[in-house]
């Protein structure tokens, strides 16, 4: 059976590629591998397989042309196609093309731009594979190409004019002299003429590619996939362009009505680059100018902080007795010795650390008996950028290196146009067995060192202290041995291991440093999971490898619950449930017929009461000393079992008279204090209701000073939140503010939580308006009633005056319940009102 061919689509970037590669998709070339999704710069999508992109954008990078910088500009070295950068990229390649290749049984292809200036490597790999190639070349003006190329890349890589020229005209013709070395026909498609007549190039097309038989459905498909819209270039001034771009574009074109190559291929064997741009090289500055300016440096590292550097490609060899320095941390820290065991040094797990000979910033490794001829003595990882006084010390050091890496690609640029040795280090590179080797690796290390035992395998490690919400709830299970209390990998759920002190290892030796990397390493192959309580350590979590599941870092509060429910990836939510005013019974009712002399009564204190019979007396108190002359009281008792209810009715008949209206209503059944607020809303016949929870109090002046204000403002003011004093009882040691509401109401500050207390004055329209407040398990009826209100365009406005006394006591229901539940209830608003931002539900 003859094999099926493949189609190589090429030509520069932004030459229409990706059109041709849908074009010939819709007709039924098979593109294969997971394509690169669209983007704004690729509406209709790329095209393009991922592996095949990564795999020749890594190979330029570490050949030094990358081909949107200038470097891209060059010829690829002479030796190219034997240097080991290549060499890793053909195995990887010819693994997939021999895949692929076994499951064709019809015209296949691959488009990438990249492969129009290492078509030689395809070529060397289609005869070792024994694969018809057909080479089809997108071409567009260059005019188009070059604005298009500036728009899109200036801002990333400096991309200008003359660089974009440079590359229109390699990525072309190189695609030709390649194809003619090796006597092959090229099919030159011109971009432009799919949109001036598409139904003649679509022909042509067939006609160069006679293994693909469309039907005419999939020929009008094809022809439907070409959008005048997504041609965004116009069409530029010529004026501009150096003219042989415009005389080999005209020659590339014709090409289009001959026979292959046939005609001009001798013309295209010579072309050479213009003068003109080759002379326009905006390369690297010269190393000595750039050592005589180190002020000049941070703006260098802005400047290239998008282009990628080359990586060592090779195996490295190790001398007789190796020294590794590390500039910008020492090797007591975490960081260097994760990055180390990236490096391509095979040799790093038998040799060992000679801890006695080393120091803080200098590795000193085992002598080998035997080495081999030009092993490397003295190498370096750099993970600085030195202040002004330390440059020469530091330009000293790495000089004498004979390679350095550096996980940041700028700081590899940098050095490189310095003269170093420098190299890109790939934290994503297989491992080399540096922290497997004994001083690492053992368990007895771990215990004589910190008194580290291993890590139980498939258990959630949690890294630092996550604080007392989840010390307590892992406490309470711990404390009932059960399927819901895991304490081994024989529990129904999987198990938690707590390392609150690690941050606070006493690290004082080389050695120590070694053993606490080893150590984290095997935690994450043996946990399921490596959970870290900030974000102190974040980059030092990815540099870990071999866990089943990547680490991540959960910000506290959290508990056991919400651990593992984000760890199976999934969200605690809290019960919501719209619960209106609610059946009750009048227990005391009092009014008072107003004098003709009376002023009206402005507004209503509100009163939610559930058990705190021993604090509502004192908060009714403050109500009846308020200076406001006129005033509602309500009180809705949501099924108190204390005999709360019984004390509030004794107090209204006794204050009566305060008040122009007074009512007790009681509920049937508790239904939380969402509905306890509804209910009192609903039998307010006041405009304003001033909201009171009943272990709260006001200060005199609260009603009328925010009446005062609430009487000023338009009509899209619902709320005039005052400032209130926060007085700390006994059990709330945690408590540290001494004051609630101190921000005023501003939509973008509601976005990451709620800051406005609910004991404010509210618009009785407002709150009838947004349907009142919803019952939300364990709290934050008050912030999702704020969204609720700014979803209706209301908003709030602050007074400016501490008019109330907010009491943090233990028994709140902030400290029962709204603590231990501030994850699900951050995930349960944030569905609500997607606006939000909230932290603790984006983990």
């Amino acid at each position: 059976m003859a094999t099926s061919p493949l189609v190589l689509v090429m030509g520069m970037h932004r030459s229409g590629t990706s059109l041709l590669g849908g074009v010939l998709q819709h007709l039924g070339l098979a593109l294969p591998g997971e394509v690169i999704a669209a983007d704004q710069h690729n509406p209709a999508g790329y095209f393009e397989w991922d592996q095949i992109v990564a795999i020749q954008e890594r190979l330029l990078i570490d050949l030094e042309r990358w081909w949107p910088s200038a470097q891209g500009c060059l010829p690829l070295p002479a030796d190219w196609l034997v240097h080991p950068a290549t060499k890793a990229a053909r195995a990887q390649i010819r693994g997939l093309l021999v895949a692929e290749q076994a499951v064709r049984r019809g015209p296949w292809g691959l488009k990438d731009p990249r492969c129009s200036r290492l078509l030689p490597l395809w070529f060397d790999l289609a005869k070792d594979l024994g694969l018809p190639m057909r080479l089809i070349l997108a071409c567009r003006d260059p005019a188009e190409v070059v604005t298009s190329l500036v728009h899109r890349d200036g801002p990333i890589t400096g991309m200008d004019h003359n660089r974009a020229q440079q590359l229109w005209w390699l990525h072309n013709t190189e695609v030709l002299q390649a194809a003619s070395r090796e006597h092959l026909q090229v099919t030159v498609v011109d971009y432009g003429r799919w949109f001036s007549a598409p139904d003649q190039q679509l022909s042509f097309l067939l006609e160069a590619l006679p293994e693909l038989k469309p039907s005419l459905d999939q020929q009008q498909q094809a022809l439907a996939s070409i959008r005048s819209d997504l041609r965004r270039s116009g069409s530029p001034s010529h004026a501009w362009l150096n003219p042989a771009m415009l005389r080999l574009h005209r020659d590339l074109l014709a090409l289009q009505k001959k026979d292959g190559l046939s005609t001009p291929r001798r013309a295209f064997a010579r072309q050479r680059l213009p003068r003109r741009l080759s002379g326009m090289h905006s390369g690297l500055p010269a190393a000595d100018l750039l050592r005589e300016q180190p002020e000049s440096w941070q703006q260098w590292l802005q400047t290239w902080r998008h282009h990628p550097a080359p990586k060592f490609c090779d195996e490295v060899l190790l001398g007789v007795e190796p020294r590794i320095s590390c500039c910008g941390m020492s090797w007591l820290e975490l960081k260097p010795h994760l990055l180390l065991q990236h490096l391509p040094i095979p040799e790093l797990a038998q040799r060992g650390l000679a801890a006695e000979a080393s120091s803080d910033h200098q590795l000193h490794l085992s002598a080998a008996v035997e080495t081999s001829p030009g092993g490397l003595e003295h190498l370096a990882i750099n993970l600085e950028l030195p202040e002004p006084d330390r440059v020469w010390h530091w330009l000293n050091l790495l000089s004498a290196q004979e390679a350095i890496w550096d996980p940041d690609p700028s700081r590899v640029l940098l050095m490189r146009a310095l003269g170093l040795k420098a190299w890109w280090l790939d934290p994503q590179t297989a491992l080399n067995g540096w922290l497997s080797q004994p001083n690492a690796a053992s368990s007895a290390q771990w215990a004589a060192c910190f008194g580290l035992a291993p890590v139980a395998t498939n258990s959630l490690l949690v890294l630092g202290p996550a604080g007392p919400v989840f010390d307590q709830a892992l406490a309470m299970e711990a404390s009932k041995p059960s399927a819901s209390a895991p304490l081994d990998n024989t529990s129904a759920q999987q198990p938690i291991q707590y390392q609150p002190g690690l941050p606070e290892l006493v690290v004082s030796t080389v050695g120590q440093g070694l053993a606490r990397a080893g150590w984290l390493q095997a935690a994450a192959q043996s946990a399921a999971r490596l959970i870290w309580s900030s974000d102190a350590l974040s980059e030092e979590c990815s540099l870990l490898h071999g866990a089943l599941y990547a680490p991540m870092v959960l910000q506290p509060p959290f508990t056991p619950a919400d651990l593992r429910m984000v760890h199976q990836g999934e969200r605690a939510l809290v019960v919501v449930d719209e619960r209106s005013a609610q059946d009750s019974s009048v227990l005391f009712e009092s009014n008072i017929s107003p004098s003709e002399s009376d002023p009206p009564v402005r507004a209503a204190v509100v009163v939610s009461l559930y058990n705190y019979a021993g604090r509502i007396e004192e908060a009714l108190n403050s109500v009846a000393a308020q200076t406001e002359a006129e005033l509602e009281l309500v009180v809705v008792d949501d099924a108190s079992s204390d005999g709360g209810a019984e004390l509030v009715r004794a107090w209204m008949q006794n204050h009566q008279e305060r008040f122009r209206r007074c009512l007790l209503l009681r509920h049937r059944c508790n239904s939380g204090l969402a509905a306890a607020r509804n209910t009192a809303f609903n039998a307010a016949h006041s405009a304003w209701c001033f909201v009171l929870d009943a272990d709260n109090l006001l200060f005199p002046a609260a009603v009328s000073t925010c009446m005062d204000l609430a009487e000023q403002v338009d009509a899209d003011v619902a709320v005039v939140h005052p400032l209130l004093a926060v007085e700390v009882e006994a059990g709330r040691p945690d408590e540290e503010r001494s004051l609630v509401g101190f921000g005023s109401w501003q939509e973008a500050k509601l976005r990451n939580g709620n800051y406005i207390d609910a004991m404010a004055l509210i618009r009785h329209a407002a709150w009838q308006r947004v349907g009142g407040y919803t019952h939300i398990e364990g709290g934050w009826e008050d912030f999702d009633f704020w969204c609720k209100l700014v979803e209706a365009r209301f908003h709030g406005v602050q007074c400016p005056h501490i008019l109330a006394a907010y009491r943090s006591h233990a028994s709140s229901m902030t400290a029962h319940s709204t603590r231990r539940l501030q994850r699900p209830l951050s995930c349960t608003l944030q569905g609500r009102h997607p606006w939000l931002a909230l932290p603790l539900a984006s983990d």
